[in-house]
């Protein structure tokens, strides 16, 4: 019994035994095939002799370095083992056939920390060269091997060298023979057309030279290495103001050019030329207060200061000059007294005591404003400046500008907004740049385009559809003129009117029979003191002049009037359109007086009657009814819908101070007023009437109340009125 069940347990070893057996052979068999499916494998397999010698070439693949099919991005995509060290393979062999003593199953995908081997005898800062600066090292990408030379050189090397046949690429030989030969008369012609071609005229001749070179080819062998650059980790800062110091100083650079140099003495095409020379210039920024106080960026610096400094003192008349402290509509102290609050005055020490001539607000920015100072009486002398101020820095101009020669009128350019043109006693005229601190000239007119040699009352600048923006001037000697800028930088004059005196009866006021003029008088041109465009047809013009009348000119008609009325009994120094009616015109003058017209009635619709000369007249933007005037030292709000015999407020100056100039501010609620000492008033106007919704409606009504004691001139209005509303025009 034992006999049998030991011979079947032998049985059962055997079978077992054979079982194993097959499977590490099947397993043999599939290593053999993957191994035989790699390339560089199968090629080792196959030696190749030739004359009993191996020529078998080396493999290309070194062992040391990583092949881009061992490499894996994530052990689960793992289908080769690596190649491991005889220790690890004993370990894993042993492990293996524990697991499989067990019963557990292994998967490629596990790795092991004790499968890493780490040669930590090698040395990892070979190559590397110390430098004084103690600089963090980088983290290497990859390791490169040392590389042994594939062979060994002998020590002597035999050579022989072998003389080969001499190749002349180039002969010219010497000959000599005797004068009077006909070999002799050859080698002098020869002679004579190298002098020719060499030093005489015959070395001008037109040349073309090129130069080729062949392309450089560069080969590597096999076993050529670059050297590993070395790496090392490094900080730098740079902060905002010192990218900006750079840029600034790189826009400095500006290439100097040279005249050009002509390598041919004769007629050649500009591609035959040689290029300019240019140099850079470097403009370098001193570091000392002197050096730095004069440069632009340190006065714009100054200037952004003293802005931000001034609203600390003007901080609550800031508030009232934007908008910012508004009136409240239903409050029950709510009066209609026309008051006129002091917000600040525009003076320095430069034009204090010098009369103020014109004033000019930028298009674009509302806030920047240039005032002339002039002379006002005709036995003052000044010289001329032009100030431009800031109204969010009353203490002190932002640019300043002399001249030798008083100044008159100053204007903005509507396209080029930092582009001034101002207007001299002496006839001249001028456009100044006020971007720059000092005087910068963009354009100036000249004697001899420039027939005006009086005082320029008016600049202004106009610009047609698809035409360059020009100047026109108002001079006292009647002329009206055109002034066009050209690259030049000259003023090109075209006269476009010559204003000449107008007798007999005209149309307007009616004034006092002239006596009976025996002598021939002395001048015949008046004096073209003020000018206003249109507000709907370009190209007509309104002149007023000394002698009292308003001359109604057009640019498609030169040396003639279309139409001229008499607004007043002495020079007319002010016009202005109301905002709300196109056609109604208003105008002051030296008869104290204020008067309101209309456009297709030829006397004056309304008369407001002052204490002296009105200087200065104005429409406020925001009420249709509401005009402010001046005359002598003495400041008038009216209001047309409440009364026009008398002003609705008054606002005296010192007494001797004459106010020159006023203009409401773009918003309607402030004031700014001029006057001979120099400065300039700036007032807040509140407490007034609530600007109706319907401002056109209520400027009809308070004019159809004015007129309700002349009939006539109210029926040629309703005529008007009914004829515009025919032909659908605004009136």
């Amino acid at each position: 019994m034992s006999g049998r069940v030991s011979d079947a347990s032998r049985e059962i070893q055997e079978r077992s035994f054979n079982v194993s057996k097959i499977s590490f052979e099947e397993s043999e068999s599939k290593t053999s095939r993957l191994t035989a499916y790699n390339f560089m494998s199968k090629r080792e397999i196959y030696r190749v002799i030739m004359d009993g010698v191996d020529c078998t070439p080396d493999n290309i693949v070194d062992s040391d370095y990583v092949t881009m099919e061992d490499t894996f991005t994530h052990a689960a995509f793992e289908t080769k083992t690596r190649q491991k060290s005889d220790l690890v393979v004993k370990e894993s062999k042993s492990r293996t056939k524990s697991a499989i003593d067990t019963g557990m199953k292994v998967y490629a995908t596990t790795i092991s920390l004790d499968d890493i081997y780490i040669d930590h005898t090698y040395n990892t800062e070979e190559g590397f060269v110390s430098q004084d600066i103690d600089l963090e090292l980088a983290p290497s990408a990859f390791y490169l091997p040392k590389v042994y030379p594939v062979m060994s050189y002998p020590p002597e090397i035999f050579i022989v060298l072998k003389e080969t046949e001499t190749q002349f690429l180039f002969e010219l030989p010497s000959f000599s023979y005797e004068k009077g030969t006909p070999e002799a008369n050859t080698v002098e012609e020869e002679n004579d057309y190298y002098q020719y071609i060499t030093v005489g005229k015959g070395r001008n001749r037109k040349m073309v030279i090129e130069e080729t070179q062949t392309k450089e080819r560069v080969s590597q062998s096999r076993h050529t290495l670059a050297t590993r650059p070395e790496k090392k980790n490094a900080i730098a800062f740079a902060s905002m103001w010192d990218m900006h110091d750079t840029y600034a100083r790189l826009a400095q650079i500006r290439p100097q050019e040279e005249p050009d140099e002509m390598v041919l003495y004769q007629s050649a095409e500009p591609s035959l030329l040689r290029k300019k020379k240019t140099k850079e210039i470097t403009v370098r920024r001193g570091k000392t207060f002197d050096e730095i106080a004069s440069t632009s960026e340190f006065m714009d610096a100054v200037l952004l200061a003293e802005r931000v400094l001034s609203t600390l003192e003007y901080s609550k008349q800031q508030k009232r000059f934007r908008g910012l402290m508004p009136m409240d509509p239903l409050s029950l102290e709510l009066v209609y007294i026309y008051t006129m609050k002091p917000l600040w005055t525009l003076e320095c020490e430069d034009t204090i005591n010098r009369p103020i001539t014109s004033i000019s607000f930028n298009p674009r920015n509302e806030n920047i404003l240039a005032v002339g100072h002039g002379k006002f009486g005709h036995a003052e002398s000044y010289d001329g400046v032009v100030a431009v101020w800031c109204t969010k820095n009353p203490c002190k101009p932002e640019r300043l500008y002399r001249f030798d020669d008083p100044l008159t009128a100053v204007a903005f350019s509507e396209r080029n907004p930092n582009w001034l043109a101002s207007g001299f006693t002496n006839g001249d005229v001028l456009i100044l740049d006020i971007t720059s601190y000092p005087v910068k000239k963009i354009a100036q007119s000249k004697r001899d385009t420039n027939p005006c040699f009086e005082p320029i009352w008016v600049t202004s600048w106009r610009s047609m559809e698809g035409q360059t923006e020009y100047v026109m001037t108002a001079c006292q000697d009647g002329r009206i003129n055109k002034f066009v800028n050209t690259k030049t930088h000259d003023f090109i004059c075209t006269p476009m009117m010559r204003l000449s005196t107008v007798e007999g009866k005209m149309k307007g006021i009616e004034a006092a029979k002239a006596c009976l003029k025996v002598d021939v008088p002395i001048t015949r041109n008046p004096a073209a003191l003020c000018m206003k465009w249109h507000p709907t047809i370009d190209h007509i013009y309104l002149v007023g002049t000394d002698e009292g009348c308003i001359h109604k000119c057009s640019t498609h008609y030169l040396n003639q009037h279309m139409e001229v009325y008499r607004a007043h009994a002495g020079p007319v120094y002010n016009m202005d359109f109301s905002p709300f009616m196109n056609t109604l015109l208003v105008s002051c003058g030296a008869d104290s007086a204020v008067r309101l017209w209309l456009e297709g009635i030829d006397p004056a619709i309304m008369t407001l009657n002052c204490a002296s000369a009105v200087y200065g007249v104005a429409f406020c933007p925001i009420n249709s009814t509401v005009i402010i005037s001046i005359s002598g030292n003495v400041l008038s709000i009216w209001d047309l819908r409440r009364k026009n015999h008398i002003p609705c407020a008054e606002y005296n100056f010192p007494n001797n101070v004459v106010l020159t100039y006023i203009k409401f501010s773009a918003s309607g609620d402030n004031v700014f007023v001029g006057d001979t000492t120099g400065r300039v008033h700036t007032f807040h106007l509140k407490d007034t009437p609530i600007p109706p919704y319907y401002q056109r409606q209520l400027l009809d009504e308070a004019i159809k109340k004015a007129l309700c004691t002349r009939p006539q001139i109210l029926k040629q209005l309703e005529k008007l009125e009914k004829f515009k509303d025919k032909h659908g025009t605004d009136t």
